[in-house]
């Protein structure tokens, strides 16, 4: 996406003429100052204009005196000026005002405002070709909350200064639990895993499982009306049988397809073929009869079935209760031999024995009485696994017979619905019309309902169409789309690293997406960028892979990620603020330098300049990079593409000494 910063705007709450703060596109542009000079705030304002939810530009000076904040941004349409309000006391407020144009010009002022942070925020998503697919809930197949939005993406342009070398956080608000989540979940489609088109495909599909659903829905309930039918298909057998549709003795088809050809050829007849006999009478008769009879048979099956298994638990209750008793009889009279023993004993053999008995013929009496027990113990057969076994067949025998006795009560509810009209031996010939009336229309709407070819037929084409969509965005697909182009990026990082000043400069980082974190592959092992130590590490592989993020959507036509990157004061892990005002040295005229460095570490913050350089150079003017930082000069000065925005030092800030008048 093409978002290039052109100007920074305040407009004073006393009425006087804007700050104008100037960018050059396609370079890195740097704001160099001491600190409580603004810096720290440019990254704040930018956001802000673009349309964030929360004001997060510091209170004090720069709230207390202006009015209005705005950014000009070169975008593929023009030029557009963004500006939104002051919040006041407010959190923020969604009150913005816009230009557009090829060409913008900057007002003296801004009297109110002519629109909303919705409104930029669309134009925004329609810049960066975010899709508008109009839904709240976006696929559930990617876990995302809510669709990807520009907002999102701003996560991969800021580096603020507690993130650049933060070896816990690499992406900008990222430490915020719900960005956290929601920016892990649209990464793949941030690297192009799953592009627009992608995500077209995935709205799709979900709009096509749901109406197969419920046309899936629809099928199931005509197959349960179905099943319902050929469950009555008997009854209407018999129905018709007692009108003497068919011959008394006819008896109905147990296949399905033969006997709804036998209702086929029924429901063709008029109730002019109906003989109403006696025999038809008595054969409806016998066939509850037989039923009855049946019923009887399966009855008493059931009721000994139960006997002999409340039989059967008995036995083992029993066996259980008597393995029981003879355990207890072994252990009472395993004292006998223990007597025994001790009268055996012999204290000549043995001086320091136990006291002795004197054998006796009781003793002896105990101990054959023990040894009969435990002989009968051993000999008693083990009857539990048979007896279980039995136990499950019959109950498997009494489940059987008690399906069929269910199946037989409503053939024989059927038949006896009947039996008043048999009795009477007298039959309308309109109840028969009506009857078959019924038989006809019962079975035609049987077969249309099996055989709807127009409902069949969509339900065949929402299905091919889910089989022809779901490769494209099927969840392997996306994972290995994923990895690949990871490799990629690290392939770019392994170019970046040996310029940096990291101590493993040769080792190949990577980006792992769970925890939106930098791995060090070093030695055979990974690490997280949080368990390699020193801050000029973790800064060195920041920088890497967030540049090489943007030169990997440079290689994509019309990436949806603004080719847009700030840095907040990279070189603080050489030169943190504390220590630059200890080492402070005064030049020629005797001020002070705030901006001194030592000359190892100079040249480790000029190889940052350098490859952030490096990095717009080889983006052909389409990456622009803003740097804001304490050093001075030396540490970028002839480096090609590199370009001094402003100096803030000796007094000079992002808010003018006029604004405060």
């Amino acid at each position: 996406m093409k978002l290039q910063i052109r100007k920074l705007i305040l407009w004073p709450k006393n009425g006087g003429a804007p700050r104008e703060l100037e960018f050059n596109p396609g370079k890195v542009n740097i704001i160099s100052g001491s600190s409580k000079a603004g810096k720290s705030a440019v990254i704040p304002i930018i956001d802000y204009c673009l349309g964030s939810e929360h004001c997060a530009i510091p209170v004090g000076t720069i709230r207390k005196t202006c009015k209005w904040f705005g950014i000009l941004i070169d975008t593929e349409e023009g030029q557009k000026l963004l500006a939104r309000a002051e919040p006041g006391n407010q959190k923020s407020t969604d009150d913005m005002f816009i230009i557009e144009g090829q060409s913008v010009e900057i007002p003296e002022a801004i009297d109110c405002k002519n629109t909303n942070r919705e409104n930029v925020k669309d134009v925004l998503n329609r810049l960066s070709g975010l899709p508008n697919l109009g839904y709240g809930d976006s696929p559930e197949e990617f876990g995302f909350k809510n669709r990807p939005s520009f907002r999102d993406l701003m996560a991969l342009c800021f580096q603020p200064q507690n993130i650049v070398a933060n070896p816990d956080v690499l992406f900008y608000k990222a430490d915020s639990y719900g960005n956290r989540e929601k920016l892990k979940s649209i990464f793949p489609f941030i690297l192009g895993a799953i592009d627009s088109k992608s995500l077209l495909v995935v709205w799709e599909l979900k709009e096509l499982r749901k109406q197969l659903k419920i046309l899936q829905t629809e099928l199931l309930a005509i197959e349960a009306v179905s099943k319902r039918w050929q469950a009555d298909a008997k009854v209407w057998f018999y129905r018709s049988r007692e009108f003497g549709l068919i011959e008394p003795e006819a008896q109905p088809h147990d296949e399905w397809p033969l006997l709804l050809d036998q209702l086929q050829t029924i429901a063709y007849k008029t109730s002019a073929d109906a003989v109403v006999t006696p025999a038809g009478i008595e054969s409806s008769a016998a066939s509850i009869q037989a039923l009855r009879e049946r019923e009887t048979l399966i009855s008493e099956n059931i009721f000994t079935a139960k006997q002999k298994l409340e039989d059967l638990k008995e036995i083992r209750s029993e066996a259980a209760h008597y393995s029981s008793s003879l355990e207890k009889i072994g252990q009472r009279l395993s004292l006998s031999s223990w007597l025994k023993e001790l009268a055996e004993n012999n204290p000549d053999q043995n001086p320091l024995a136990f006291p002795t008995l004197s054998p006796s013929t009781q003793l002896a009496e105990l101990c054959n009485a023990l040894a009969e027990i435990e002989q009968v113990a051993s000999s008693t057969p083990e009857v539990s696994a048979s007896v279980e076994s039995e136990i499950v067949r019959i109950r498997t025998l009494i489940r059987q017979d008690s399906e069929t006795l269910s199946a037989i009560k409503v053939e024989i509810k059927g038949l006896e619905a009947r039996d008043e009209l048999a009795a009477k031996h007298a039959l309308r010939l309109t109840e028969i019309d009506r009857f078959l009336g019924s038989l006809h229309q019962s079975i035609k709407t049987y077969i249309e309902a099996r055989t709807d070819s127009a409902l069949a037929e969509r339900v065949k084409a929402l299905e091919d169409r889910i089989r022809t969509l779901e490769p494209q965005v099927s969840e392997a697909t996306v994972k290995l789309k994923t990895a690949q182009i990871l490799e990629d990026i690290s392939k770019i990082c392994a170019l970046i690293t040996p310029h940096l000043d990291a101590e493993w400069a040769e080792a190949r980082i990577t980006l792992s997406i769970p925890d939106l974190a930098i791995k060090v592959k070093h030695d055979g092992r990974d690490d997280f960028l949080w368990e390699v130590g020193s801050g000029a590490n973790w800064l060195a592989y920041h920088i890497a892979m967030l540049l090489a993020l943007q030169l990997y959507f440079l290689k994509k036509t019309d990436h949806a990620v603004p080719h847009l990157l700030i840095f907040d004061q990279p070189s603080q892990v050489y030169f943190p603020v504390k220590t630059a005002k200890r080492n402070a040295h005064r030049d020629e005229d005797g001020v002070e330098n705030e901006s001194a460095l030592d000359d190892e570490d100079r040249e480790a913050v000029r190889k940052v300049f350098s490859v952030l350089a490096r990095g717009v150079s080889r983006a052909k003017g389409r990456l622009q990079i803003i740097v804001l930082d304490h050093a001075g000069s030396e540490v970028w000065e002839g480096i090609d593409n590199v370009t001094l925005a402003e100096e803030w030092r000796e007094g000079e800030k992002l808010v003018p000494p006029r604004f405060e008048s």
